[in-house]
């Protein structure tokens, strides 16, 4: 079903733009002002909805987008990414022999 604002909804858009803290009641007082025989404190409700419904576009645009620049913020070339510069070969993962020990647990422990 068609709705009043239907046509008033890029202009109120325009003035969420611009002020995104509008509220209902302030967006009805500019609609009464440009057309005072289609809009009143009636149609305070379905403002409120329509308001509900483009924030949350909006947010999920937002979000969106801001996924979107993550993923593209992972495609960064490989390189030191803690600012070190370091440019060497990788340290090895594999713990150091330990001189003097031998492989056997029981054998080390007689030598304390």
């Amino acid at each position: 079903m068609a709705s009043k604002l239907d046509p008033h909804v890029a202009l109120i858009k325009g003035w969420l733009a611009a002020e995104p803290q509008l509220t209902a009641i302030a967006i009805i007082g500019r609609l009464a002002d440009l057309h005072p025989d289609q809009f009143g404190k009636k149609q305070h409700s379905i403002v409120q909805r329509l308001l509900r419904v483009l924030r949350r576009s909006s947010a999920q645009r937002s979000i969106a987008d801001t996924a979107a620049e993550g993923y593209e913020n992972l495609a960064q070339p490989p390189g030191a990414v803690d600012g070190s510069g370091y440019g060497g070969p990788d340290p090895p993962t594999a713990p150091l022999p330990v001189p003097g020990l031998n492989a056997d647990p029981s054998a080390n422990a007689s030598a304390w």
